[in-house]
C-alpha cells in the first residue's frame, strides 16, 4: 500500500502542506516567517512530487511565481488584503480563467476554446489577493459523457486516483480538486456542482465540501452542465476554511442572473458561523426512508453521529420521511436526468456560441459527439457517449410541455413531497444525512438547496475491496473515508456551517484520522 505521508511535507520555513490551514497561512505570511512566493513553490514542487500518481492537476498557471511575487511586494507596502492575499488556490477545469490556462472540461474538443471573460468567482479571488496555481482534473464534462467510465477520467487528464487507498477510485466530478487538497496540493480547491459532484468526491477524500445555494455563487464562463443547477464550491480541510473561501466567493454578479436575488446585503461573514458550538436552538431531521442504499459501517457510524449532534444541544427528530421515496426509485436514470440533460443540449450550445475562440468550430451537442467519435484521443468507444445520447433524446426546446412537466415533477418529488414538505412538516432547521445516501443529495441539487459534507468515519479493516462498475478501480476498501451531510432550505448556508464546524470539532475526524496512503514515494 505504500507508506503515510508524514514529515517529509514540512519545507522549512512551511507549516505541513497536507494540514496547512488559512489561519495558519495567514499567521506565516503576516509574521514573515514565508512569503508567499516560497508558499506557491512548496505547492508546485508538491504537484511535481505526487502528480505523476494521482493525476490530480492538468495543468499550472506559469505566471504563479510572477503573480505571487507581486503579491508579496504589496504586502510590504500596503499589508494584506485579506485572508486570501498570497495564498495558492486551484481551480476545476470547467471554470474559465483569464490567463494562459485552458477551459476544457477535459476534453480536447474545448483544447483552445475560451470565452472572451473569466468566471466572476475567479475575478473575486484574483480580487482577495489570491494565485491561480493552476486546473486540476475532472471527470469528463463533469460527467456528463459516459456511463461506462469511471469517476476522475479525461481525456486530457487520465485517471485521478483517490487519496486513501491504491487505485482507488476518487469519486467525481470534481476529483482533482478533492485530491489536491486532500494531498497538500494547495490548501483547498474549487469544484463544479450539478448533483453529487462536490458532495461526492469530499467525502471520498476526507474532505468538506460545501455546495452553496444556488445564485450565492456566480457560474458565468463556465462549462455548463444546467446554469439552472450548476453551483461553485470549496473543497477544503475544515469547515472554517470552506466558510472563509466562501465569505470571498459569494455575491452578486452581473454577468449571472440567479445571483440578483441573493436575500443579504452585504454577504454576511460566513467564518461568523464557526465561532461557537451550540446547536440547543437547532432542529435536525432524519429521513431516513432515503438511507436504504447506505453500507452497514456508514449507518454505524452516522448512528454515532446523531448521539454526538444530540450531546451539542440539537433537537434531533427521527423518522422525518421523504413521501416521495418510492416513486422516485422507481424512476430509470433517463427520466430522472431528463431536465439536465435538456438544459445541457441548450446551455452548453449557449456556451459553445460565446466563445472568442473556437478551433474545432463546435457548435452543438451533435459536434462534441462526432469530435468524441472521431478524435483518438478521446478513447470513443472504450469511452461510450450515453450521457450524450440521452441529451440528443430529450430535445432542446426548454420551452415545451415535456421540459415543464418534468421541472414540475421534480418540484413535487424533491420539494413538496420531498425536502421542502419534510422541513415545514416537522419544522426542521436541518436535515442530517450519509453523504452517500442518492435521494436527499439528488433532491438538493434539483431545489438548488445548500449541502455541506463532513468527515465521518473510514470503511473498517475487514471491508472487502470492491471495484466500481468498470472495473479498473477500487471503490469500496479498508480506510476508504465516507462523510456525512447537512441539508438546508434555500440560502440557510450560515446555518449549516454551524452544524457542521459544531460536528467536526466534537468528531475531529480528518484531524485525528488516518492519512492519506503515500504511494512509492
Amino acid at each position: 500500500m505504500g507508506q503515510n505521508l508524514g514529515t517529509e511535507l514540512n519545507i522549512d520555513p512551511l507549516p505541513s502542506l497536507l494540514d496547512i490551514t488559512l489561519e495558519d497561512i495567514a499567521s506565516g505570511l503576516e509574521a514573515h516567517e514565508f512569503t508567499a512566493v516560497e508558499l506557491t513553490n512548496a505547492y508546485l514542487s508538491r504537484i511535481e512530487e505526487v502528480n505523476d500518481v494521482f493525476h490530480a492537476v492538468l495543468e499550472v498557471n506559469k505566471d504563479a511565481i510572477t503573480i505571487a511575487k507581486a503579491l508579496d511586494e504589496e504586502m510590504k507596502v500596503t499589508g494584506r488584503r485579506g485572508p486570501l492575499h498570497g495564498v495558492p488556490i486551484l481551480i476545476k477545469d470547467n471554470i474559465v480563467t483569464d490567463d494562459h490556462m485552458e477551459a476544457s472540461a477535459g476534453s480536447f474538443a474545448l483544447l483552445g476554446a475560451k470565452p472572451a471573460g473569466e468566471c466572476s468567482t475567479i475575478t473575486r479571488l484574483r480580487r482577495a489577493g489570491a494565485v491561480i496555481l493552476g486546473k486540476t482534473n475532472l471527470s469528463e464534462w463533469a460527467n456528463f459523457r459516459a456511463v461506462n467510465s469511471s469517476s476522475g477520467w479525461s481525456p486530457r487528464g487520465g485517471q485521478t486516483m483517490g487519496a486513501y487507498y491504491p487505485n482507488s477510485q476518487p469519486s467525481g466530478s470534481s476529483s482533482g480538486s478533492a485530491v489536491a487538497a486532500a494531498l497538500g496540493l494547495s490548501f483547498a480547491a474549487l469544484g463544479t456542482e450539478t448533483s453529487g459532484s462536490i458532495i461526492s468526491p469530499a467525502e471520498t477524500n476526507n474532505l468538506v465540501g460545501l455546495k452553496p445555494s444556488r445564485g450565492l455563487i456566480a457560474t458565468d464562463n463556465c462549462i455548463p452542465i444546467s446554469r439552472r443547477q450548476d453551483v461553485i464550491g470549496p473543497l477544503a480541510r475544515t469547515v472554517k476554511d470552506a466558510a472563509l473561501i466562501l465569505n470571498t466567493i459569494a455575491g452578486r454578479s452581473q454577468d449571472d442572473p440567479y445571483t440578483w436575488n441573493i436575500p443579504f446585503d452585504p454577504i454576511p461573514d460566513f467564518s461568523q458561523s464557526c465561532d461557537d458550538e451550540d446547536l440547543s436552538e437547532i432542529t435536525i431531521g432524519l429521513p431516513r426512508n432515503a438511507f436504504s442504499d447506505v453500507a452497514a459501517p456508514v449507518i454505524t457510524a452516522f448512528e454515532n453521529a446523531v448521539v454526538t449532534l444530540r450531546g451539542l444541544g440539537a433537537n434531533v427528530l427521527d423518522e422525518t420521511n421523504f413521501p416521495s421515496v418510492e416513486e422516485f426509485r422507481k424512476l430509470d436514470k433517463a427520466t430522472k436526468n431528463f431536465v439536465i440533460t435538456a438544459e445541457f443540449k441548450s446551455d452548453l450550445q449557449s456556451y459553445l456560441a460565446s466563445l472568442q475562440n473556437n478551433p474545432h468550430n463546435l457548435c452543438s451537442v451533435a459536434d462534441i459527439i462526432q469530435f468524441t467519435k472521431t478524435f483518438p484521443g478521446e478513447l470513443y468507444p472504450d469511452r461510450d457517449i450515453e450521457k450524450f445520447l440521452w441529451t440528443e433524446a430529450a430535445g432542446t426546446d426548454i420551452e415545451s410541455e415535456k421540459y415543464r412537466s418534468a421541472i414540475e415533477r421534480e418540484s413535487l418529488l424533491a420539494g413538496t413531497q420531498g425536502i421542502l414538505g419534510t422541513m415545514e412538516k416537522f419544522e426542521l432547521d436541518v436535515l442530517a444525512v450519509p453523504a452517500n445516501a442518492e435521494i436527499p443529495i439528488s433532491y438538493a441539487a434539483k431545489l438548488g438547496l445548500p449541502v455541506i459534507s463532513v468527515p465521518l468515519g473510514f470503511y473498517p479493516t475487514d471491508t472487502e475491496e470492491k471495484l466500481n462498475r468498470r472495473g479498473n478501480l477500487v471503490q469500496f476498501a479498508p480506510g476508504i473515508p465516507f462523510s456525512i451531510s447537512f441539508i438546508g432550505r434555500a440560502c440557510s448556508d450560515a446555518l449549516l456551517l454551524k452544524v457542521a464546524h459544531a460536528f467536526e470539532e466534537a468528531t475531529r475526524v480528518r484531524a485525528e484520522g488516518p492519512l492519506p496512503y503515500y504511494a512509492g514515494f
